[in-house]
């Protein structure tokens, strides 16, 4: 039997996070989320989530320290990061990109691009058709 994917969201914004955990939820995959860097490598580490959709301002970590720890772990290299930026300038983008971020969508969120993304990016891990 196939699991739904599941998919750590990593958002300090309750409003925000409730609104991703919903639309990931209405698109039948599985979701837990996580409010700061910490907690998100601790759960990334133990539950080994399919793709994570990071926010680039953490009020813990600095979000790139989450990308390069998550990146040099061998149980979570392989995990998608998908970075969300309020921002959408290369300046804003490039660094978690350059980190090993493998997207990043900008705030407010684009629904159709959010489904896009994740779709793709578990495509390519042959998580969903």
């Amino acid at each position: 039997m196939n699991r739904q994917p599941l998919i750590l969201v990593v958002e300090p914004n309750l409003h925000e996070l409730e609104i991703l955990n919903s639309y990931i939820k209405k698109l039948q995959f599985s979701c837990m989320c996580a409010k700061q860097g910490v907690r998100a490598l601790i759960m990334a580490q133990t539950h080994k989530p399919d793709l994570i959709f990071l926010d680039m301002v953490l009020p813990d970590l600095n979000s790139i320290q989450v990308i390069y720890y998550l990146k040099r772990n061998l149980e979570t290299k392989q995990i998608p990061i998908i970075g969300l930026t309020s921002g959408s300038s290369t300046e804003d983008l490039n660094p978690a990109l350059n980190t090993g971020a493998v997207d990043c969508i900008a705030k407010p969120f684009n629904f159709q691009q959010i489904e896009f993304c994740l779709r793709r990016h578990l495509s390519l891990l042959h998580c969903v058709n």
